[in-house]
């Protein structure tokens, strides 16, 4: 454990003003943007090394994630059971559940030729201001907690996916202790970068644009398996991560392809557990140049929607009726997803004098309630900033009420 604290040793000063001034600064207002073009995509990988009884029974032992079960009769007659992460929101008298997060920068680097084009979320972003990914990341409302309203329901003062969670639950969990006690604060830690081994050759790895219009693209199978396979194992090692924690792992302006080079875009962000007992974790990027192909995608669009699916789906295995046709789904899909229907729907939160871009989330009624079934969500809506003002409709041909 003492190579995490010198890991976090030069982020102590920067904390300590955070923790001082963050309540004074933060804004309260959340602006919605206009996404309804954005084509990026998320991915997430179930998790393959056990059962959902296994997983529960691992987190109660203390060996993996905090996980709660869920059980319920959906719109389509079927009854749908899951797991969530932290405290049970359907409990009567919930208490406050602390999860561990572990913030892992990966260095890539592409090798194109002789030319080596390395992306380092440590260093100082000249398209940034001079900000690194990891300094604006640990100021922002991921990290640190603020003043929260969601549809106009004032739901506390939480970080800015714990204060989703109640929003999402909002009509279930308020009428106790006006909700008081349904709340998943999570503590951040912060490791040493990691370098992947390189990605040689255009297959594997390219560079597109120059400046502030640069970014790189990996292939996919082969950045999941250097996370799996080397990262992952070489870190719980070393004592940086356990299952007990979440692994988040922070590029910067790279995102991945299955095919590199394709025409199709690519991937943002994903999350997935491997191992038993399971170590879940996401691979984010801190997105901040090639507006024009990117935007309304910026800074932390990506780690919300992925934090807040491992929250509703840690281990990308809980099913739902069939809906899609809306956000990033072609087709029809059956996943409890809450980034993917409003994917690129993303809002402007002005925090520590910056603007954050954290994306809209579908709320968990969205997926199971028919259009006579009342949310339980802030505001009596379906997603946290209104968007979504009736459930999923049945795919085919999908779409949302």
């Amino acid at each position: 454990m003492q190579q995490r604290h010198v890991a976090i040793a030069s982020f102590v000063a920067i904390g300590l003003v955070l923790c001082f001034c963050l309540r004074s600064v933060a804004q309260q207002d959340v602006v919605s943007v206009n996404s309804s073009q954005a084509s990026e995509e998320y991915q997430s990988i179930p998790w393959s090394d056990g059962t959902i009884e296994e997983a529960l029974q691992l987190s109660a032992a203390g060996k993996t994630i905090p996980m709660t079960h869920y059980s319920i009769t959906a719109k389509d007659g079927n009854t749908y059971a899951g797991v969530l992460v932290g405290g049970d929101p359907f409990k009567g008298g919930p208490q406050p559940v602390t999860l561990h997060v572990v913030l892992v920068p990966l260095v890539i680097q592409i090798v194109t030729g002789k030319k080596v084009t390395t992306f380092d979320p440590t260093k100082a972003d000249p398209c940034d201001f001079g900000i690194s990914p990891v300094i604006r990341f640990i100021a922002s409302p991921i990290v640190n907690p603020l003043d929260l309203k969601f549809n106009g329901v004032d739901v506390g003062h939480y970080q800015y996916v714990d204060g989703f969670m109640r929003a999402e639950f909002w009509n279930e969990i308020s009428t106790i202790n006006g909700g008081s006690g349904y709340s998943n604060p999570i503590v951040w830690s912060y490791a040493p970068k990691f370098f992947l081994p390189a990605f040689i050759g255009s297959t594997l790895g390219i560079v597109n644009g120059s400046g502030c219009a640069q970014y790189g693209a990996v292939s996919h199978p082969v950045l999941d398996q250097f996370v799996r396979y080397i990262a992952i194992p070489i870190l719980q090692a070393e004592g940086i991560i356990a299952p007990n924690e979440l692994a988040m792992f922070l590029v910067h302006n790279v995102v991945s392809q299955d095919t590199v080079g394709s025409s199709k875009c690519c991937t943002k962000g994903y999350h997935s557990a491997v191992g038993s007992p399971p170590q879940t974790y996401a691979v984010v990027d801190f997105i901040t140049t090639a507006p024009k192909k990117f935007a309304p995608v910026h800074d932390i669009t990506t780690s919300s929607h992925e934090l807040a699916e491992w929250m509703n789906d840690p281990l990308v295995n809980n099913s739902t009726p069939k809906w899609g046709n809306v956000g990033q789904v072609s087709g029809c899909d059956s996943k409890l997803e809450d980034g993917d229907p409003l994917e690129g729907t993303v809002l402007t939160l002005h925090f520590f004098g910056y603007n954050y871009s954290p994306q809209e989330l579908a709320f968990f009624s969205w997926f199971f309630n028919s259009k006579t079934t009342p949310s339980l969500g802030a505001g009596g809506v379906f997603s946290s900033n209104g968007h979504f003002a009736g459930p999923a409709k049945k795919c085919p041909p999908g779409g949302s009420n």
